[in-house]
C-alpha cells in the first residue's frame, strides 16, 4: 500500500528558474533591447559610439534618431573589415554545381511555362502588372488591351529566359569541367597555384557568374522602379548621346530614402557601381527582414523573386571567392585572360536574339486579344512565328541559336529509396500530424526565440522539479491548422509601433527641422555647381565640396549616388558589342506572313491534293550522268516539321546558307527516293533508285579493275582506339541511370517507397498537389505554403532558408536527382489554384510523379 501523500510545506525559496513565456502568442514577444531597440539598430549605436565617441561629433550626432542611411553605413563598414580577417564562406564544388543545375532547370522551366496554354496567360498577365507603374488613369486592363505593348513584353521575357539558361548551362558545364580535372574543395587552392590551365579557366568562371550577376541586378532594378513603394526614387533620363532611355535616382526623395533603412539597401542595391559589395548588401537585408517582417510586404511577388534569384547568384560569387582571398588572389585576378570560344557564342547570341525580339509585331495579332493564348494552337502559331523571325535574323530557330535543343526537354528520374531509420516525426501515425515541423527551422508560435534569455521565476523548495510548465501555446499549436488560413507569416512576431515604418516614426520636430536644413544645404550646393544634374560629366568642385562639409550626410550621400544609372530596356544585355563577329548574310528578304505558319496538316492536305492530278509525260531522252547532274542540284531535303532548320550547332557556328520557304517552292522538299509521281520532269528508266556514293579507289577495287593495291601504313591509332577516350561530361551527365541497374528496380521502385510512408493528412495534401480524382477541393483551392513543406519534407527534401528573397531550392534525398527550385509566394504565403497547378507539373516533369504512382503506393 502506497503511503499517504501529505501536504506540501511551503517553501522559502528566493532561487531562480527558467519558466516559459507567459504570452498566448508569439507576436507579443518583443524583439527589442532594454532600450527599446531592434538588434541591428543596437549593434549600429556600439558602432557609433566606438567610432565617433560616447556622444559622437559633428551635426549628424545631434539627433536623437540614428538614420538608416547611416545605420547601413556603419552596419557595412564593420562587416567589410570584419572580412578581411576572417575566415571566408569555404569553397564548395558540389554546392556550386546545384546553384548552376538549379538555376539552369528554374529557366527551362520558364521556357516550357511560356509554351503551356494553361500557364501562359497568368504569366504574361502578371508580368504587365509588374513591369507597369500603376496609376489611376490607367489599369491592367487597358494596358492589356495594348497588343504591341504585350507582344514587346512576350518577346522580352522569351529573350530573357533563354539568356539566363545559356548562361547557367555555361556556368554548370564549366564547373563540370573543373571537377573532371580534379579539382575538390580541399585542393582548389593548390590546383589554382600550379596549374596555369586550370586556373585560367577559374577565373574565366569568376568573370562570368560575375556577368551573370550583373544581369541579375539589371532584372532586379527594373523591377523596383515599377514597384508601388519603390518606383518613387527612380526618374527616367535621356542620353543625348544615344537616346536611349535609363534611370537614375530621384533627388526629391532623398530624405525619404536616407531615414529609412531597408529602402537605402534596395536603392544601393538598384543602382550599379555600388560601393558596397552585394554580399554585404544581401546579408544585412536578411537580417533587417528577420528584425522587421512587415518590412518585406513592401516588395510585390515579382521583385521578392528578383531578390530571390539574385541572392543565389551572389551566393555562388561568395563560395568562388574564397579561393581569390589573399594577396595572391589579388594577383591572379589582375591576369590577363581570353573568354572562350563559347562565351563569345553566347555574347552572338544575345545581339542576334534582341534584333529578334524587336520582331514582335510579327505575332502581337496572333496573340491579342491575350486570352486567345489559353488555346494550344494559338500559342503554336505564335511560337511559329518567334522561330521564322530568329530564323530571319541568323538563320537558326531559337533553340538551336542558345544551344538548349539537347537539354531542354528532361526525362523524369527519381532515385531515392526511403529507409525505416529515417522517419522523421510526423510521418507515422495520425495522431501527430500537426506536430509536424517544416523543412526549415520555423519558429513556432508561442515558443521563444534562442536568442532571448529565458525568463526566471521563484520556485517553490529545493526538491521541487525546475521543468516548467510548457507554454500555452504549445497547446494552441495543436489546433487544426485550416483554422488558422488567414494568419501570414509576416503576423508571427510584431511590435506595439511595428505598423509604422521607421520612416515614418521616432523623428521629433527638432530633428525633423535639422534635417530639413542640411537637406537645403546639400541641394543649394548641388545647384550651385552646373555639371552636377548631368549623370555623365564629371563635378569636381561638388566632390570637394563634399570632403569639406563631411558632417552633412546628405552631400554624402548625393556624391555617392550621382552618375550611377540602369537601362530601362527590359531585354537583358551584358555586352557592349552591337553586332555580332560572324554576321548572318541573309540570301533573300523572308517576311513572315500568315502562310508560314500554316499548319502541317493543312499543308500535306493540299499536297495530297496536288497530286491527285495526273502530271503529263513527255518524251525526251535522258542519259544517267545528266541524271545524276539534275539530282545533285537538287538542295538536301529538308525536315517536315520545321521549315529550313539548321543542323545543331557545335561549339564553333558556321554562317548557314538561306533556305527558300518550302511553301513556295514544292521541289524543293522533295526526296530522292520518292516516287515518279513526285518527279514528273526527270526519266527513271535508266536510274536505279537506290544509289549511293562511293570513291574511285572503292569503285574499281569492287569491279576488279585493280587487283592490288598499294596499302597505306596508318601512324594513328585505329578508330577503335577512340572508344577509350572518356566523354564530356555535360548537364545530364550526373543524371544519368545505370541501364542495368535501373532495369532490374521493379514498379514498385524508389518513389512507391516515399508515397506509402505519407501520413493521412500529407496524403490528402499530396492529393491536392498532384490533383487526383480524389481530391476534395477539386484544384479549385488554394494550398498553404507550410502544407506544401510537409509534403516535400515527408518526400525527403530538404533546403536553405537562409537566403534572402523568394527563391527556395529544394534538393532531392538522393544527389543523383535533380533539384528543383520554387518561388515562395509573396507577400501572402499561399499557394493559389495557378500557382498549384504550375508547381504540380514541375514535380511530375522533373521526378515523374503521377496520379497512378501514387493510387498504386497507397492501396
Amino acid at each position: 500500500m502506497p503511503p499517504a501523500k501529505g501536504k506540501p510545506a511551503l517553501s522559502t525559496s528566493r532561487d531562480l528558474v527558467p519558466v516559459g513565456p507567459r504570452e498566448v502568442f508569439a507576436k507579443n514577444l518583443s524583439r527589442r533591447d532594454e532600450n527599446g531597440n531592434k538588434p541591428l539598430t543596437a549593434r549600429a549605436l556600439v558602432l557609433r559610439n566606438g567610432k565617433y565617441g560616447a556622444r559622437g561629433t559633428g551635426e549628424l550626432m545631434a539627433m536623437g534618431r540614428m538614420s538608416g542611411r547611416e545605420k547601413l553605413d556603419l552596419l557595412s563598414e564593420d562587416l567589410i573589415e570584419r572580412s578581411k580577417t576572417a575566415i571566408g564562406t569555404p569553397f564548395r564544388l558540389e554546392r556550386c554545381i546545384n546553384i548552376a543545375d538549379s538555376q539552369l532547370a528554374a529557366n527551362l522551366d520558364e521556357i516550357n511555362d511560356l509554351q503551356d496554354p494553361d500557364l501562359f496567360y497568368n504569366k504574361i498577365k502578371a508580368e504587365v502588372e509588374a513591369r507597369t507603374p500603376q496609376t489611376p488613369s490607367k489599369s491592367v486592363s487597358d494596358l492589356l488591351r495594348n497588343a504591341s505593348y504585350v507582344a514587346s513584353i512576350v518577346a522580352a521575357r522569351i529573350h530573357n529566359a533563354y539568356m539566363l539558361a545559356s548562361a547557367w548551362r555555361l556556368v554548370g558545364d564549366t564547373l563540370r569541367e573543373l571537377s573532371e580535372a580534379g579539382v575538390q574543395d580541399t585542393t582548389v587552392k593548390t590546383y589554382l597555384g600550379k596549374n596555369a590551365n586550370i586556373r585560367a579557366k577559374y577565373l574565366v568562371l569568376y568573370d562570368i557568374v560575375n556577368i551573370v550577376a550583373q544581369a541579375g541586378q539589371s532584372k532586379f532594378a527594373l523591377l523596383a522602379t515599377t514597384a508601388p513603394h519603390y518606383s518613387q526614387y527612380f526618374k527616367r533620363f535621356e542620353d543625348s548621346e544615344t537616346g536611349e532611355l535609363e534611370y537614375v535616382f530621384d533627388w526629391a526623395y532623398l530624405k525619404d530614402m536616407h531615414k529609412s533603412f531597408i529602402d537605402s539597401i534596395i536603392v544601393e542595391l538598384c543602382l550599379p557601381q555600388s560601393p558596397l559589395p552585394r554580399q554585404i548588401l544581401f546579408q544585412i537585408l536578411h537580417e533587417a527582414i528577420e528584425e522587421s517582417p512587415r518590412e518585406a510586404k513592401r516588395f510585390p511577388q515579382a521583385v521578392w523573386d528578383a531578390v530571390g534569384d539574385l541572392s543565389v547568384i551572389v551566393q555562388l560569387q561568395e563560395y568562388l571567392e574564397s579561393p581569390l582571398l589573399g594577396a595572391e588572389g589579388d594577383a591572379w585576378k589582375k591576369q590577363p585572360r581570353e573568354m572562350p570560344e563559347e562565351y563569345e557564342d553566347w555574347v552572338d547570341a544575345q545581339i542576334f536574339s534582341e534584333k529578334a525580339s524587336k520582331m514582335y509585331a510579327n505575332f502581337k495579332d496572333t496573340i491579342y486579344p491575350l486570352e486567345k493564348t489559353k488555346f494550344a494552337y494559338v500559342l503554336d502559331n505564335m511560337w511559329k512565328f518567334v522561330n521564322l523571325s530568329y530564323k530571319e535574323v541568323c538563320g537558326k530557330d531559337i533553340d538551336s541559336l542558345w544551344q538548349l535543343e539537347d537539354v531542354k526537354q528532361m526525362a523524369p528520374q527519381w532515385h531515392a529509396f526511403y529507409v525505416a531509420g529515417s522517419k522523421r516525426r510526423g510521418s507515422g501515425d495520425e495522431s501527430d500530424d500537426d506536430d509536424m515541423p517544416g523543412l526549415l527551422p520555423v519558429k513556432s508560435k508561442g515558443k521563444a526565440s534562442g536568442k532571448n534569455p529565458p525568463r526566471l521565476a521563484i520556485t517553490n523548495g529545493d526538491g521541487e522539479s525546475d521543468a516548467s510548465m510548457p507554454s500555452l501555446q504549445t497547446v494552441s499549436d495543436s489546433s487544426d491548422e485550416d483554422e488558422s488560413d488567414d494568419e501570414g507569416d509576416y503576423d508571427d512576431y510584431s511590435d506595439d509601433d511595428d505598423h509604422k515604418t521607421e520612416s515614418e516614426s521616432g523623428y521629433d520636430t527638432d530633428d525633423e527641422d535639422a534635417l530639413r536644413d542640411m537637406l537645403r544645404e546639400a541641394m543649394d550646393a548641388a545647384m550651385a555647381t552646373p555639371d552636377f544634374f548631368d549623370p555623365k560629366s564629371a563635378a569636381l568642385e561638388f566632390d570637394e565640396l563634399t570632403e569639406d562639409r563631411k558632417g552633412n550626410p546628405f552631400l554624402k550621400l548625393l556624391g555617392s549616388l550621382r552618375g550611377r544609372m540602369f537601362s530601362s530596356n527590359p531585354t537583358l544585355r551584358t555586352t557592349d558589342r552591337t553586332e555580332p563577329r560572324r554576321p548572318y548574310a541573309s540570301g533573300k528578304s523572308r517576311k513572315t506572313t500568315i502562310e508560314d505558319v500554316v499548319d502541317e496538316d493543312d499543308a500535306s492536305t493540299s499536297t495530297a491534293k496536288k497530286k491527285k492530278k495526273k502530271p503529263r509525260k513527255k518524251k525526251r531522252p535522258a542519259t544517267a550522268a545528266s541524271t545524276q547532274e539534275t539530282l545533285a542540284e537538287q538542295p538536301a531535303p529538308q525536315s517536315p516539321t520545321v521549315h529550313g532548320a539548321p543542323a545543331s550547332p557545335g561549339k564553333k557556328k558556321t554562317t548557314p546558307r538561306p533556305t527558300q520557304n518550302p511553301l513556295h517552292n514544292p521541289s524543293i522538299n522533295t526526296s530522292i527516293n520518292s516516287s515518279a509521281t513526285t518527279l514528273p520532269h526527270l526519266s527513271t528508266t535508266s536510274l536505279p533508285l537506290p544509289q549511293s556514293a562511293q570513291s574511285a579507289h572503292k569503285y574499281m577495287r569492287t569491279e576488279g579493275l585493280v587487283t592490288k593495291l598499294k596499302e597505306k601504313v596508318k601512324s594513328r591509332p585505329e578508330s577503335n582506339s577512340l572508344e577509350l577516350i572518356p566523354e564530356k561530361k555535360g548537364f545530364f551527365s550526373r543524371f544519368k541511370k545505370d541501364k542495368t541497374a535501373e532495369e532490374e528496380e521493379g514498379k514498385n521502385g524508389s518513389k512507391f517507397s516515399y508515397f506509402s510512408k505519407l501520413s493521412k493528412k500529407t496524403a490528402t495534401y499530396m492529393h491536392q498537389l498532384l490533383q487526383t480524382s480524389e481530391d476534395e477541393k477539386k484544384g479549385l483551392a488554394p494550398m498553404k505554403w507550410e502544407n506544401f513543406l510537409k509534403v516535400m519534407r515527408e518526400m525527403g527534401f530538404s533546403y536553405d532558408p537562409s537566403t534572402a528573397g523568394s527563391s527556395v531550392r529544394f534538393d532531392p534525398p538522393d544527389r543523383r536527382d535533380k533539384p528543383i527550385t520554387f518561388h515562395k509566394p509573396h507577400p501572402d504565403p499561399t499557394l493559389h489554384p495557378v500557382m498549384l497547378k504550375e508547381f504540380s507539373k514541375k514535380l511530375k516533369r522533373y521526378y515523374g510523379w503521377s496520379e497512378e504512382d501514387f493510387y498504386k503506393a497507397t492501396q
